[in-house]
């Protein structure tokens, strides 16, 4: 039997043919530009599903205070995250953005279509404004003379 999520992601499939989408045994992965959200599902919760993505690696952070308060403050009662939650994760190190949502909320592509941009639009709100918590990308390339 094809569950909700198998069918959500034959669904991304079709509608995403020239972009990068790949399934395993817990879910598919969708990327679209630098965003790569993956969609899984979990033994403990049936009929739900969740959609994630890293916002940012967070290497050296400049101001962690600063930073952990912007972040605190965007997910009080969701407000600043459009219903989706921050999180920390320590052994990577980075910055998540995590939603839930039922397994069938899909019914078609534009419902489909609808969330994923929302949700890619919020992932790129917390990257600009996490931005300027975080050290400046090195150019390692040696001068050429």
């Amino acid at each position: 039997m094809t569950s909700n999520l198998e069918k959500l992601g034959e669904m991304a499939s079709e509608m995403w043919t020239e972009k990068a989408v790949s399934a395993d045994d817990i879910g598919f992965v969708l990327e679209l530009g630098d965003v790569k959200m993956s969609f899984f599902s979990h033994d403990g919760l049936p009929n739900t599903a969740f959609c994630r993505a890293v916002v940012a690696s967070l290497g050296e952070m400049k101001c962690p205070g600063e930073f952990a308060e912007e972040a605190l403050s965007g997910n009080f009662f969701w407000s600043g995250t459009n219903g989706a939650t921050l999180s920390y994760n320590e052994a990577e190190n980075a910055f998540y953005l995590t939603d839930r949502f039922d397994d069938d909320a899909f019914s078609n592509e534009d419902a489909f279509e609808t969330y994923v941009a929302g949700f890619m639009r919020t992932v790129m709100d917390w990257r600009e404004r996490l931005a300027i918590y975080l050290p400046e990308p090195q150019d390692n390339a040696e001068e050429v003379r």
